[in-house]
Formats: C-alpha cells, structure tokens, sequence
C-alpha cells in the first residue's frame, strides 16, 4: 500500500455528503473507489482494501492495480493521504536535501578550479603589463528530479537528482527545499512522460512547478524550477564514477526499490492484519510534514516585506460576511484541518472563530459547506499574517431571521 488515511482530515470520511472523489479522479490506473460501502457488488472486499480502519466511504484502493505513482497523495486538497517509506515525506525531503547540497558542492568546485585557472594564467604576464581579468560566468548549481524511465534512457548524476517512480510525487515542498540546500537551477526531467501508459498521473505537474517559482521569487531566492526534456543539467561528466553509467545503476536500482519496498510493506501489512499481529511499532506518518516544512524554510530563508502578498499554494484569506452569516458556525465544524475553528462567544451572543492561515489547504471545504455564500478564500493573504503567531479573530452574527440562501 502507498499511503495510509487520516480520518479525520478526509472529507467523505468526515462526512457522508461530501462529494469529494480528487484522489480517485487523479489516478491513472482507476484504482482508487470513493464513497462505495464494503462487500457490496460494486466494491467486492477482495478486490478493494480499505486504507482506513473501518470507514464507511473513505477511499479504497486496489494494491494490485496501484502503481505507486503518487498522484493520489498529492492531488489530496486536505493531505489526507500520508506517504508510507520509502517513499514518505521524510525520505523525499532528505533525498532533496542532498541534491541540492551536492549541486551547491559541485558548483563551488568548478568556481574554485576557474578562479585557481585565472591566477596562475595572471600570475604569468608582467606586473606592469597586468589587467583585471574579465570575471567568469558562474556555472550554477543544478539538481533534479527524474523518474525510472528516465533513468533507463539516459546518463544521471546520482548525486544531484532525487529518483521517483514518478514525477506525480513532486511537491512544491520539495523543490523549495532542494533551492533551500543550495541548488540555482531545478531541473524536473519529463522526457519519457510522453510515451508513458501513466502519462495523466503528471498532467498537473506544470502547475506544480509554476506554483514553486511563484514562492521562490516572493522570498527573492536565487533559484529557478523547470520542466526540463533533456538531462543536460544533472548529466553525469565523464571523470565522475568511470562515466554516468555507475550513477545510473544506481539511480535505476534507487527507483526499483522504491517499488518493491513499498509492494513488500504493503504485504507485510496484510499479513500481520490476517494475523493479528501488531504492527503499531512502526511510527505514523506525519500530517503536513512537507508543508511544515516549507514554512520552516521560507521563515528561516527571511521573511519578505510584511505586506507582501504570498501565493495562494500556501495560503489564502479567509472572511466571512456578517451580512450573509447565518451564524450557524458549520464552516468551522466541517474544516478538516482546524484551521477555521470555534474559539468561544463574543458580546452580545455572538460566535466568535478563529482563523490560521499556516494551517489552511485552501481545500474549499468551508466555501462549500456555507449556503448563504457569506465566506471568501482570495489570494490576498500577507506574509506577516501567515506567519504571525496569532490566529485572526473573526466576529459572526447571532441571527433569528436566516439571509437568503445563494
């Protein structure tokens, strides 16, 4: 199995009217069913395992179908889905670091060798004679992300380049990240996409990386992501490890473990199931982890000016209308993540409830559940407002006349 479920931040799970399908609409392979009840004709228990405990309409997914591309797990608006090792969001967070510090390693090498080239060719013309040297162009560091198809087709530096089975799994986070380790240049490797059976798991790969440059230019990082056909940035040169062949191996078998690691857990769990055996000593996966993450790097990268506007990937405003407020608070009792939530009364009998921004998916939940269309998600949010250690208070009405619906 690839990922378990957090209960109580999946939508259907969370309530039974909820129309949310994003997982199974997002994999290529329909093995995902949302929303059928077990052992009925239309989702026989033994073709569908339930990734919840016992829930009623949560997502199901069939192991045998599922060919851990990911998409699932990223396509989740409330990141319900959390990634199992190898390929949790720990792994994938380590392995970018790596890249990235290896790319930053790699450029300052060649830095070093052209400026040790430039003063001995100086240091050979006559003092006299001399002339500052025309300053060299800088190579920048470049690391990436590339699949197992991709591996198979061309030479990779191991080093610099995190090895998925698929591109799906590429988050926003990730390649902050890698930018945060030291790399300049991102490269996310495509070419066999194309020809690829599971081509529609990357189909919002583009988004992806738009929405990453969009973080990386608001912090002013000297860094820059890109869809990338060719493996000309995290080619392996010649003199490294008796040419690329050694690093692809090693990349191609990265990958291949990935898969029959993840096959061999998701066993292991049916087994220890049958059994009854424990298997609660391996610990849960953490909810966020990746967008945790990305928070802790963009404030320790140095927070732009306070009103300045952040991308809505990381966050958006939330208001509420008191005209339109019924008061009723449901937008606050169906938030999956809290991240609107009730925090007590006001004068005059009114609600009070709190809004954090670091904790919003901009999952629509709460503009969904509202019948009076009083609540707006805008891309308006300021970076001193998400990052504030406060939540903003918000006021709604205590109503015996309901405005009219939307």
């Amino acid at each position: 199995m690839v990922a378990l479920l957090h209960e109580e931040r999946c939508l259907p799970e969370r309530d039974l009217g909820s129309t949310c399908t994003r997982c199974a609409e997002a994999c290529p392979v329909d093995a995902i069913a949302v929303g059928l009840e077990r052992d009925t004709e239309a989702s026989p228990a033994a073709a569908y395992g339930s990734v919840a405990k016992n829930g009623p309409a949560g997502p199901r997914i069939d192991d045998d179908a599922c060919v851990r591309c990911g998409r699932c797990v990223t396509a989740c608006p409330t990141a319900a889905l959390l990634a199992i090792a190898p390929l949790d969001d720990d792994a994938l967070l380590e392995a970018s670091v790596r890249a990235g510090a290896a790319a930053a390693k790699r450029a300052a090498g060649f830095a070093a060798e052209e400026a040790e080239g430039q003063g001995d060719s100086i240091g050979t013309r006559d003092a006299e004679a001399q002339v500052e040297a025309p300053q060299a162009a800088v190579a920048p560091a470049c690391a990436g992300f590339a699949c197992e198809r991709a591996l198979r087709a061309g030479r990779i530096d191991a080093e610099r380049t995190v090895a998925l089975p698929c591109m799906a799994w590429v988050h926003e986070a990730l390649i902050v990240h890698m930018a945060c380790s030291g790399a300049q240049r991102i490269a996310l490797l495509t070419a066999p996409c194309a020809s690829c059976e599971y081509a529609e798991a990357v189909v919002d790969l583009p988004k992806t990386v738009r929405s990453a440059q969009r973080i990386l230019d608001t912090w002013q990082f000297d860094a820059a992501a890109s869809i990338v056909e060719t493996v000309d940035d995290i080619a392996a040169t010649e003199d490294e490890d008796a040419a690329g062949e050694v690093s692809r191996r090693g990349l191609f078998s990265q990958a291949r473990s990935a898969l029959v690691e993840a096959a061999a857990d998701a066993a292991s769990a049916q087994m220890d199931a049958l059994t009854g055996r424990n298997t609660a000593d391996a610990p849960e996966p953490e909810p966020d982890r990746r967008r945790w993450q990305l928070l802790d790097d963009l404030h320790a990268a140095g927070l732009p000016a306070g009103d300045a506007v952040v991308p809505r990937a990381l966050a958006p405003r939330v208001d509420i209308d008191p005209e339109r407020c019924s008061g009723c608070a449901l937008c606050a009792g169906f938030c999956p993540t809290q991240a609107l939530r009730k925090a007590g009364k006001a004068p005059g009998g009114r609600t009070l409830l709190e809004f954090d921004a670091a904790l919003c998916r901009d999952c629509g939940t709460c503009t969904e559940t509202c019948r009076y269309g009083a609540i707006s998600c805008e891309e308006t949010l300021t970076v001193s407002e998400l990052f504030t250690l406060e939540p903003r208070a918000i006021v709604i009405p205590k109503r015996r006349v309901l405005p009219s619906r939307r």
